[in-house]
């Protein structure tokens, strides 16, 4: 018993486990064809037995319904005996299902009437009165008398068949069964075909998750997609444009959203009818939870790039800065000395000659004390100076140092500036000198005819500044470089202009991003955050 007992659980735990090995689709498919199963036998059992207690009940009751009228139909022909009649009669009632015999008596227990004519005439004990008793044979015997008033005329006695009712009621419900078996195989493969279609629609969103979160150890991080996605604009008939999640899918990822709603609204993202539509059932809110931190995850590994490239970026600039600081220092002395130098051999010796070299090194000299300047300028930044003021005017004052150059070697300068940005914080000067640098960079890379334009704008609350030129751009191959300290295209120069000009935007919290393609211009565009105070 205890073996048997065992490779029962073995087999069930089997079972259990080759379960649990499937997938959900599968799971759900055979769910729901367990359940049709289930359903349809009970159901078909249910129509059968009803349909037979219903047979039998009726079978019953016409079997007490024809021999409580045979009793009475017979007394005439008892009074008269007319056993012909008697024998039409009973031979008529034993077409009745489940009939084994009839039996007709007289008033001395004579046989007039019966199913088996061997029978007549016999005597038999006369048993009186109404009553029914089922042998060991399974045959219920039933006693009637035939009485008319008062008068007793003989005594009526049929057996009825159990296995000929149970006979007559199968063949009655075999093309019942026949129609439920046909219906039941047309249901099941219609159920097979639904429940393999309804389980693939359930799991083809499992499967788009399952997908991209198998995406995440190959680095790709993907948002699944969500068929059930609607816009808050659509949802609430919304034409504020100037909202940050307009027109925007997921608008629970805009924090700038997501604050307006908990403070216009006093509603949480989670308890929005948007995001519940969005999401729909319990397998949309966990795609649109893995979205989220998806969503999270790829914001923090651009945050920690880029703060690791700044960490590269400072670096190398604080070790550049040093060299150009100490190279400076280095050469300063002996810049001073030669420029003393000339400028005593200047004013004791004469000669023309003399003169002309003496003013070539002065020159020379006063270049690399140009380019000194600039290496120190670079190594110690001056700190910003935080003055209100308006943007568009600033970038004005520059434009007037350049616009006579421009116009003189006949270059285009096209202006447009937005009105309707505010003042704000920033330091002055140093806004200046790094537009002014894109300015100069842009009229050395431009010829005659070419395009130089300035444009401001506000943007989601920053400043866009965008100076573009139509001159010569940059090789694709070098456009990765031109920020980098020392790095220049040009024979003359420094190569910190635009490393200068980066700093200062990073300082002010800001950003600069150029696009360029060689032989149709470069276009440098800075964000600046609007600072209040």
């Amino acid at each position: 018993m205890k073996i048997i007992k065992y490779l029962k659980n073995s087999v069930i735990d089997k079972t259990l486990k080759n379960i649990q090995r499937l997938s959900i689709g599968w799971k759900i498919f055979f769910s729901f064809l367990v359940l049709f199963l289930v359903i349809m036998i009970s159901f078909n059992l249910l129509i059968l037995n009803y349909q037979k207690k219903s047979l039998r009940t009726q079978i019953d009751k016409n079997i007490y319904l024809i021999l409580e009228n045979l009793s009475k139909d017979v007394i005439d022909n008892l009074i008269f005996f007319d056993p012909l009649a008697i024998d039409e009669k009973i031979s008529l009632a034993m077409n009745n299902p489940g009939m084994e015999y009839i039996m007709l008596t007289d008033k001395n227990g004579r046989i007039v009437g019966h199913s088996d004519k061997s029978q007549l005439g016999k005597l038999i004990n006369i048993d009186y009165g109404k009553w029914q008793k089922t042998d060991e044979n399974g045959i219920i015997h039933i006693n009637l008398s035939v009485i008319a008033g008062d008068n007793y005329f003989g005594t009526l006695r049929a057996g009825i068949s159990e296995n000929k009712i149970n006979y007559y009621i199968d063949e009655a419900t075999r093309n019942l069964k026949n129609y439920i078996y046909i219906l039941s195989i047309l249901s099941f493969v219609l159920t097979v075909f639904l429940s393999f279609m309804l389980s693939k629609t359930l799991i083809k969103p499992l499967q788009r998750l399952k997908s991209k979160m198998a995406n995440i150890g190959t680095d790709k991080l993907e948002l699944c997609e969500n068929p059930n996605n609607v816009l808050c604009k659509d949802v609430f008939k919304c034409d504020k444009t100037d909202c940050p999640a307009y027109g925007k899918e997921r608008c629970w990822f805009i924090s700038e959203a997501k604050e307006n709603c908990k403070k216009c609204h006093n509603i949480d993202c989670k308890d929005c009818y948007v995001y519940k539509i969005s999401c729909g059932d319990e397998i949309g809110y966990l795609i649109e939870t893995f979205n989220e931190m998806i969503f999270k995850l790829r914001n923090s590994l651009q945050e920690l790039d880029r703060t690791t490239k700044e960490k590269l970026r400072l670096e190398k600039s604080s070790a550049m800065a040093e060299m150009a600081m100490t190279v400076a220092h280095e050469i300063k002395n002996p810049l001073n000395a030669i420029k003393a130098s000339t400028s005593y051999l200047k004013s004791n010796f004469q000669g023309e000659v003399l003169r002309e070299f003496l003013s070539i090194i002065d020159r020379e000299t006063e270049r690399l004390n140009e380019l000194i300047t600039s290496f120190l300028s670079y190594a110690r930044p001056v700190p910003l100076k935080y003055e209100k003021g308006n943007i568009n005017n600033a970038i004005k004052d520059v434009i007037k140092l350049v616009d006579r150059e421009i116009k003189e070697e006949n270059k285009i300068l096209k202006t447009e500036f937005d009105p309707s940005i505010p003042e704000f914080y920033f330091d002055h000067h140093q806004i200046k000198q790094a537009v002014l640098n894109l300015l100069v960079n842009a009229t050395d890379a431009t010829k005659e005819g070419d395009i130089i334009s300035v444009k401001t704008e506000k943007v989601d609350g920053r400043i866009k500044i965008t100076i573009k030129d139509s001159g010569s751009g940059i090789p694709e191959e070098l456009i990765g470089k031109i920020f980098e300290p020392f790095f220049t295209t040009k024979t003359t120069g420094s190569g910190l202009g635009l490393a200068c000009v980066e700093r200062i935007i990073k300082d002010h919290d800001g950003s600069i991003s150029v696009n360029s393609k060689l032989n149709e211009g470069t276009e440098f565009t800075i964000e600046l955050p609007i600072k209040e105070s």
